[in-house]
């Protein structure tokens, strides 16, 4: 597709529970090499399960982009410390407790850890591949940073692989900077990736 519409920015908006499947389509193919080591073949399942339950929850925002009607981003910001309480309930409603304990400790492993009281955290953004370089993923971002200066935050903060090329060029542009670097051998050898920056941009509370 060529011309206006091929190139117009998707919508951006508060995403729902009946998101959830949508939601996890994008994120488990984007994100597969987070989710597949987590979940296997049942990952799209279990990440809709979690979103269904966390959607709308206190503390947790879910933004959606869409484009022509279609969900092709997605980005969870997490608020305070209790944010994310849903995230294994939603996932053992799909595919068992035991699969979701073991699901949260390896998702742990790339988890941010303890989290100030100013810091609005985005646990996850990501766009579908054929809507990437429309400005989806810049949105996404600034609906994450209102939703966190509404909030009091002083601080938006985020883990990337060292690798994601595309994500550090997004991330930088959008002002965040690389606080600290990670390294790891096990997750290198779960996730496939070198390592990580723990990136933070400095906001205005609203």
């Amino acid at each position: 597709m060529t011309g206006p519409a091929a190139r117009a920015t998707p919508t951006i908006r508060p995403a729902s529970a009946d998101d959830a499947e949508a939601i996890a389509a994008v994120l488990t193919v984007a994100l597969v090499d987070k989710y597949r080591p987590a979940l296997g073949r049942r990952a799209a399942d279990a990440v809709a399960g979690a979103v269904r339950a966390e959607a709308g929850a206190a503390g947790v925002g879910y933004f959606v982009a869409e484009h022509d009607g279609a969900v092709v981003g997605a980005a969870h910001l997490a608020l305070d410390e209790g944010s994310g309480a849903g995230l294994v309930s939603g996932m053992a409603a799909v595919v068992g407790w035991p699969r979701a304990l073991r699901a949260a400790a390896v998702l742990a492993l790339v988890g941010e850890g303890p989290r100030a009281a100013d810091v609005g955290y985005i646990d996850e953004l990501a766009v579908a591949g054929g809507a990437r370089r429309r400005g989806a993923g810049r949105s996404l971002l600034a609906a994450c940073e209102e939703c966190a200066r509404a909030a009091g935050k002083r601080r938006l903060t985020l883990w990337v692989t060292s690798d994601n090329h595309g994500a550090l060029a997004l991330y930088r542009g959008a002002g965040f900077r690389a606080a600290r670097r990670r390294r790891w051998l096990i997750r290198r050898l779960l996730f496939r990736a070198p390592g990580a920056l723990y990136m933070e941009k400095t906001i205005s509370p609203g």
